[in-house]
Formats: structure tokens, sequence, C-alpha cells
């Protein structure tokens, strides 16, 4: 008898202690809102969780080549062969990024219906949950950003032209005339000046003429034929000009190049699971970005079709941790009236033009992954507002 009563003495004990370190249940509720839902006649606040979408930055590199004015003569005039003929241009892809961006998931939108607790909701982002009876807002946000190689598009700037500044010259012309005078008609001349526009050829001559000089220039600077001291950077900075101006008047032979950068983004809110794969836009090294409906390049150029390779954005799922959890919470019984969280689901992204792989990246998907609920108990909860996952939990006593 008197072991039956110390038994009963210690589990009445044991109760006591596990039910005051036990955590107490607050009387709030959180409803899922669908489009099902009833009207809601109680007081409280909304809340959501967030799902990624993808921000594709495509950098293209177009190189223009443009033929010299004066091209027809330069093998001639300056026994150079090794010119650009024709206007083209060719395009490269330059650098390739990807990010994600965040907003509420129109599916994850919750009302927490207060009754008589007190809770304290902070939030991210607009209507995205961050955190739940926290005491101080200074934690680390977490979230992917990716500000990888994204450049301005902008165009070097061509030189300046050297081109003689009058294309002008003066001609003297010798005119006849006869004038009758008294009986007797009598010829007459005179010598006119009048102001010609020249010819291709004689400004490719006057261009010429000038290299030539330059160089005369340049070789008496560096032999010291002028019989003048200059100093070192004296020296080097004229002798720099004169190369510069050579080359730039060459170029009205040869031809010159001019590079410039486009930047273009594509935004992306992937949903449907079975339908990861995307097609951007279209890429051909002749005509730069075309459009994948109409074969029209940004120039309103026709391109064939055997040009034309598509750049895709393929996202692949990698969901077995989600696929896991999800299994596991079907076989257990979970009180749904607490505050939701998301699981992610990684994946693999990736930019791909034909078969060469542009971007590759492995990036959380929370509209892919599972969602949770805890039980209604007065916790203070810190989320990570970019993908709705729990960072810290701790119940309050």
């Amino acid at each position: 008898m008197k072991k039956l009563l110390i038994a009963v003495i210690g589990l009445s004990i044991l109760l006591t202690s596990c039910q005051s370190s036990a955590p107490i249940p607050v009387p709030f509720r959180v409803i899922p809102i669908t489009a099902e839902t009833d009207t809601i006649r109680s007081t409280g606040v909304f809340y959501a969780l967030p799902r990624q979408g993808v921000e594709v930055s495509i950098s293209i590199r177009k190189q223009e080549f443009i033929r010299g004015p004066y091209a027809d003569f330069a093998e001639r005039m300056l026994g150079i062969r090794n010119i650009i003929r024709e206007n083209h241009s060719v395009f490269s892809i330059g650098n390739v990024s990807v990010s994600q961006s965040i907003e509420a998931d129109p599916n994850q939108i919750y009302f927490v219906q207060f009754n008589d607790s007190e809770l304290v909701l902070d939030y991210y982002d607009g209507l995205i949950i961050s955190g739940v009876n926290l005491r101080s807002a200074n934690f680390l946000e977490y979230g992917q950003t990716d500000i990888e190689g994204r450049r301005i598009a902008q165009a070097s700037q061509p030189a300046r032209s050297l081109v003689p500044v009058f294309n002008l010259t003066e001609r003297q012309d010798t005119v006849f005339f006869q004038q009758l005078v008294d009986t007797a008609i009598v010829q007459r001349f005179e010598i006119r000046t009048v102001q010609a526009v020249r010819t291709p050829q004689q400004r490719a001559e006057e261009i010429v003429a000038n290299i030539a000089q330059i160089r005369a220039d340049r070789n008496r600077l560096l032999t010291g034929f002028q019989e003048v001291n200059y100093e070192y950077l004296a020296i080097r900075y004229m002798n720099e000009e004169f190369n510069r101006m050579e080359d730039e008047f060459i170029r009205l032979f040869t031809g010159t190049t001019q590079v410039s950068y486009e930047t273009v983004r594509f935004q992306i809110m992937p949903t449907d699971r079975e339908n990861l794969t995307f097609e951007l836009v279209g890429f051909s090294t002749n005509y730069g970005l075309t459009s994948l409906e109409t074969n029209v390049s940004e120039n309103d150029e026709i391109v064939h079709e055997t040009d034309v390779q598509t750049i895709t954005l393929n996202i692949q799922l990698q969901d077995d941790i989600a696929s896991n959890i999800q299994r596991f919470s079907q076989n257990i019984q979970l009180e749904q009236t607490g505050f939701h969280y998301r699981i992610p689901s990684p994946a693999l992204v990736t930019v791909n033009l034909g078969n060469q792989t542009l971007f590759s990246r492995q990036m959380p998907f929370s509209q892919f992954g599972v969602t949770q609920s805890l039980a209604p108990n007065m916790l203070q909860i810190e989320f990570v507002p970019q993908t709705g996952e729990i960072r810290n939990i701790r119940v309050i006593e």
C-alpha cells in the first residue's frame, strides 16, 4: 500500500511538471484564403507566403565592320589589301545572368484571426510575412540575388574623322570669246578661277600626302633633325599623336570597327511544374536577336531559319527533400490552424543556346515545394521572407 501511494504521488508530480513545461495553446486561428472561403467576421490581418520568379539578363555584343570611304584606292595608293570591302555586323552573346524576383503567391494567402490573442506580425515587401512576435527586427535577410556582370548597354564612340576639312578646290579655266570692234571681229580670252568639288580620287591623294607628311615629321622628331632639345615626355606625346593621326587616316582606306553592347531582360513566373522549359528569343550571329514568331530581327531584317538558334530557359526540379516531407506529412495528422510556412524545392536553372549552356545555377522555388503549418501555440517565429522557410522558432513561455 505504501509503495502504491509513492507511485501515485510520483506520477502526479511528473504530470504536473509536463503540464507546466508544455506550450500553452492560444485562441488564434490561421485560415487559408481560397475561392470557397466564407466571409470572416472577426478581427485579424492577412499575410502571404512568397513565390519566386526568374529574370534573365542577356548581354549582346555587336561588332560593326564599316567600309572606308576610300577603300577602292587602298591597294593602288597604299599597297594595302587587307581591308573591309563591305559593311556588315557580327553578333555574339556576352554575359548571361539569372536572378530571382520575389512576390506574394496568390494561392498562399492567409487570414490570422486574433480572437483574444496578442500577436505581432512583421512583413517584408508588402504582404509577405517575415516574422511573428519578434522582439527585434535586427536580423539578416537572406535572398537569391545575382549582380554578375550586369552592364548597361553602351556603344563605343567612333574615333573622330580626319577627312580633309575642305571638299572644294580652286580650278582656273581659260575662256575664249569673240568681240566685235568697229567692223572687225577680235578674239580675246580671260582666265577665270572657280571652286570645283574634288573627286574621290583627289581627296584620296590628299590623304596619302598627309600620311607621307606625318611620317616625315615623325621621322625628323625621332632622329633629332629639328635640333630641338625636347623632353622625353614631350617626344613621347608627339609620337603618340603622330601614330594616332596616321592610324585614323589609314582607316579611311582600310575601314574601321565599332563595338556596342545591348542588354535584354526577360521576366518569367513559373507556375506549372509540368512545363518548365521556356523559349526566350532567337539568336543569329548575322542578325542578333530575332523574333521566334516572325523571324524578323530588331532591325526589321528578314532572317533565314537556318541561321537562328533558340535561347531557352530550363528549370529542372530536384525536389527529393520536399517529396519526402510531403509523403511523411500524409501519414500523420497535423494541426492546420497555426502559421503556415514553406519548404522550397531546389531546382537547377540553366540558360541554353542550342546545345551550349550559357548559365547554370541551383535556385529555390517555393511554389513547387511543400506548405506545412504549425500548431496554434504562442511562438516566436522568424521566417526567411524570400522563400517562406522558418529560420528560427522559439516557444514563448
